[in-house]
Formats: C-alpha cells, structure tokens, sequence
C-alpha cells in the first residue's frame, strides 16, 4: 500500500506538477545528494585522466627518444650499403702488395680516405674504418686497418659464426684500448668479387656513443622516469644512475614481455610501468620505466582543490538553477500559446524566438515549420494545377498515334479507291511498320514482332528502289518466340542497306538474316555484299569509346550497342567484321528470354 501510494505521487510530481517547481526539486536534488558520489567519482575521473595523459606524454616522449635514437643507428647501415657498391672499395682490399707500386698504394689510399671523408661529412656518422687483410704501408692511416691489429679482440671473434654483418656496442670493446671503447659500430664482411665466399676485408660504421647517451637522456618522461637501450638482460646506456639496479626488472627476460605496449613490473614494494620497443637494424631494445608514484602526484593535489571547489560552488548553483528556470519557464509558455492558437485555426500565429539554447531553437523550429506549411499549401495548389494540365497533354498524345493510322487507313482507302495498289501497298506496309514501331508502348516484344518488323523495313525500301535489294532469311524454329528490346535489327539492316549496298556501282545486293541458339543465347547473323567498311570506319562506329552521335547511318549502331549493354549487360552486344569491297558481317548477341506463361483465367 505504502509502495503504491509512493509511485502515485512520485508519477504526480513528474507529470502534474508545474515546470517551474519541478526544475527546482531537480536541481536541489542533483546538488545534495549526489554531491558525495560526484565527488568519488571525480577523483577518481581525474585519476584516469591525468593517468592517460601521463601516458599519452611518456608514449609521446619515449616515440621521440625512439625516433632519435633509430636515426642514428640508421645511418650505419646507410652508409655501409653505399660503400658496398664502391669497386675501388674491392679493389683496394683485393690488390696484391707485389702488383701495386708505392705510388699506387697512396693514390688508393688518399681516393679512400676522401670517400670516407665525404660520407662522415654527409651521413653525419663519426669514424668509417677499413680493416685490409694485405700488408700495404697504407694501413698506417686512421682510415685503413691492418686486420691483424684485430686478432684476438671480441669483436672479431664475433664473427666467426659466418655472420656477414653485426652491430657492436661499447661493452663489446671492452679489450679494446680507452679511445676504441666508446663507440656504437656496424661491421660488415667485405668478400672478393670474383669469389663471392673468400672475406677479402672488414668495413666498420662508428657512431659515438656519446651522441646515443645524450639522445637517451635528452627525453623528458617524467620527474623520475628512466629510458634505457637494452642488449637482452645488458643495459647499453641509461638516462639515470638506477640503470644497473633496475636492469633485472627492465630486461623482457626470454622474450615475455609483450614488445609496443605499457607493462606492469613490481620490485619490491615499488610498482613502475614499462615499454619496449625493438630497434629494427641493431636489434637492440629501447625501453622506458614509470614509477607509479609520479603518475599520480599530481592527481592527489588536485582532488583536494576539486573539493574546495565544489563546496564553494554548490551555494551559487542553486541560486542560478532558479533564475534559468524563471526564464525557461516564461519562454515555454508564450510558445505553448502560440501553439494553442495555430490549433484553433491562426495559421498565422508566430512566436518570436528568444535566445539560442534549446528552447529558443525550438520556438524557432517552430515557426519555420509553419512557414513551410504555408509553402507546401501554395505548392500543393499549384501542383494540382499542374497535374491536370499534364493529364490533358498525355490525353492529346495518346489521340496522336490513332490520328496516324487514321490518315494512313484514309489515304489506303483513297489509293484502292482511285485504283493505285502501289500506293496501297505502300500505306498499309508503312501502317505496320509504325504500329510495330509503338508496339503499343512496350519496350520488350516477341523476336518474330522484331523481324517482321524488319520485313517491312525492306518491303518499303524495294518499293522505293525497284527492288534492288534482296533479303535471304534463315531462323531457326522455335526462336522467334523469344523476347528482345524492340528497333535492334532494323538500324542495322539500314546501314547495310544504305552504307553498304547502295554504295555500290549497280545499287544492288543481298542481305541474309540468320537466328541460331547458342549456348550464350540468341545469336543473329546480319551479312552483306555492299562496299564494307575500312578500320577508321569500323572502329568509329563500333569500337568502345565510340560516340552514338558521330556513327554513320543516322540511328546509330552505337545507340543499339549501348541499348543492348544496359538491358542484358557486358556479355551481349554487337560484333562486327568488315572487308572493304567484300561486305560486312554483323552479330547479335542477346540471351534467350522466355516469354511469360499465359494463365489461364
């Protein structure tokens, strides 16, 4: 009983009570009691907030550090593969110290030397080395090695595993002597170019490592986020004096750690969030390290501003809520007016909107409605208009074509009349033709309409000609019953006529009208023995950038290719073989489409 009589008043106060009151209760309401919730829920918004910004900033930071750091390690190999291509390159390491004089030996030296000069000053790389197994007094030089100065140093014995190329960090220069320890390096075998298997030099790319600690540590993460280049469980550089104390947790131990994306590590009771991302051409790996505390430093000083906020603005709001709703209120009624006179039949009642916050854009709304109304009205009368002025039209053009078969039916019985069958035969052959022309409006007609049609065509033209033309037919039993788009055959049998046959010195010829069924469908055959066609012709009247407009023979046979694509598609249409002097050959091909079944009623 309690429950009922609560959802009844509940229901009362949503739907009966005045506007003005509701919008107060409502704003009271959502200034009280959700205020605790709210304010949970903002810290802990503020939390996600500032915790996805912080990341989106590392990230931003860490792609940088990235993208530093990929470019100087790009460089390397850049340089390696042009000096791969450089024949004086093998020449030099290939040359045989018996064979080559001392001048020779510096000329190679100094071509050497200012290649290498070159390419440092370009690629912005720091040494370029050449490590010659040959015995040459240019081995002297900074540039040019003697490989034995190498033997029994780490990175020579690196390559023992037959590797072609590998990259070298200062660690692995550890044996070296101080001034060879600090340096980033990519080796590369250099092999005789007659014996593609036979190592004839090493080629070393040097970048300082000076440059990749000062790109590392350039990058600003945050207060007391770390960047390190990692070499497995070795870190190479680091942007903090923790590098070696956080290198267990950093290192992705036997590949477990997901490479591109944030990770969770603990350490004791610290928590940080990592990233990796694998260098392409060194292999090395770049990570970054967050601890939890800095990413929510800054989120607990401002929860406690949020709070003072709210309390502050909680008093004012209320105030405000009673003034908006004053002028919500007011501007509600004068259009809940407007619409009750529009409802007792003032079309013309309008509202002046105010303002340009949903109320006033639905006053507004409101009055353009009514505009339009008045619009459609004047429309609608005048489309009224309009619709029995084009039902007269239609009406005089369906007396049109009855008016022609009229006067043809008149003038047949005025040539019987005055004994002239000539001019008989020729209206009754003309009647037909126009009448299956019509076809009384339909665009699809039986096969044998079409060619009878066509017979007609011909009819007409020998009375014209004297019978110079002679049509041989040959159609297949049982196709005619087959339906075809209507005005196909005749503008082809025309142009042979026409462009082919009455071209000819005596104006005679025969035409001969095939129809078979083929496995695609329908294929009709229209040849000729007129003068033919030459490529530029064929091609103007047939190929598939012809335009309808220019094609000779007034219809077109463009205009019935196109007709023909767009009811039956790409596979059907017409093809054409022409001969000059020979005649022409014309194919049709549509598909056999069965007319409906007639039902019995």
């Amino acid at each position: 009983m309690k429950k009922s009589k609560l959802y009844a008043w509940g229901r009362s106060l949503l739907l009966d009570a005045k506007l003005r009151g509701k919008l107060l209760v409502i704003f009271f309401l959502l200034l009280v009691l959700p205020l605790g919730v709210f304010t949970l829920y903002a810290f802990h918004r503020i939390n996600g907030v500032i915790e996805e910004q912080t990341f989106s900033a590392a990230e931003k930071a860490f792609e940088d550090t990235h993208i530093a750091v990929e470019d100087l390690f790009d460089r390397l190999p850049q340089v390696a593969d042009i000096l791969a291509m450089d024949s004086s390159l093998y020449a030099l390491a290939a040359s045989d110290p018996a064979d080559t004089s001392y001048i020779q030996r510096l000329q190679d030296r100094d071509r050497i030397s200012t290649t290498f000069s070159y390419l440092r000053s370009l690629s912005g790389v720091d040494r370029i080395r050449l490590y010659v197994s040959n015995d040459y007094l240019y081995t002297n030089s900074a540039d040019i090695v003697s490989l034995s100065s190498a033997a029994g140093s780490q990175w020579l014995a690196a390559f023992q595993d037959g590797a072609s190329a590998h990259w070298f960090a200062p660690s692995d220069f550890s044996d070296q002597p101080a001034g060879e320890q600090n340096w980033y390096a990519l080796m590369r075998v250099i092999y005789h170019p007659s014996h593609v298997q036979e190592p004839l030099a090493i080629l070393r790319i040097d970048i300082a490592a000076d440059r990749i600690d000062a790109a590392v540590n350039r990058s600003t993460i945050t207060q007391n986020g770390i960047v390190f280049l990692l070499d497995g469980n070795q870190v190479l550089t680091g942007s903090s004096d923790q590098a070696q104390d956080l290198a267990d947790i950093l290192a992705p131990e036997n590949g477990d750690q997901p490479v591109g994306s944030w990770n969770d590590l603990s350490a004791g009771r610290r928590k940080y969030h990592t990233r990796y991302i694998q260098l392409e051409d060194c292999g090395w790996t770049l990570a970054v390290v967050l601890p939890h505390d800095d990413i929510f430093r800054t989120s607990r000083e401002l929860q406690l501003e949020l709070l003072a906020v709210v309390v502050l603005l909680a008093g004012a709001a209320y105030l405000l809520a009673y003034l908006l709703s004053q002028s919500m209120v007011r501007r509600l009624l004068r259009l809940n007016d407007t619409m009750q006179a529009v409802q007792h039949g003032d079309v013309s009642a309008r509202v002046e909107p105010l303002g340009q916050d949903e109320i006033g854009q639905l006053a507004r709304s409101f009055s353009n409605m009514m505009t339009r109304i008045d619009t459609l009205m004047d429309e609608k009368l005048e489309q009224g208009q309009q619709i029995k002025a084009l039902e007269l039209k239609a009406l005089q053009a369906q007396i049109n074509p009855h008016f022609l078969y009229n006067s043809l039916d008149l003038i047949n019985c005025t040539a019987i009349a005055h004994h002239v069958p000539q001019i008989s035969r020729m209206v009754n052959a003309l009647a037909q033709f126009y009448r299956l022309s019509l076809s009384r409006g339909r665009e699809v007609i039986p096969l044998a309409d079409e060619l009878r049609h066509v017979r007609l065509y011909v009819e007409i033209q020998n009375m014209r000609f004297e019978n110079r033309v002679q049509v041989v037919w040959d159609v297949e039993p049982g196709t005619e019953r087959y339906l075809v788009i209507k005005i196909v055959l005749q503008p082809i049998i025309e142009n042979a006529i026409i462009h082919g046959i009455f071209e000819k010195p005596d104006k005679t010829g025969t035409v001969r009208v095939s129809v078979r069924r083929c496995e695609e469908g329908l294929r009709i055959l229209v040849e000729d023995d007129g003068v033919g066609m030459d490529a530029e012709t064929l091609a103007a009247n047939f190929a598939a950038d012809a335009s309808s407009a220019n094609t000779k023979g007034g219809y077109g046979v463009r205009n019935i290719n196109e007709r023909l694509h767009l009811a039956y598609g790409p596979p059907y249409g017409l093809y054409c073989e022409s001969t000059p002097g020979a005649g022409t050959r014309v194919a049709v091909l549509i598909p056999a489409v069965e007319p409906p079944e007639e039902t019995d009623e």
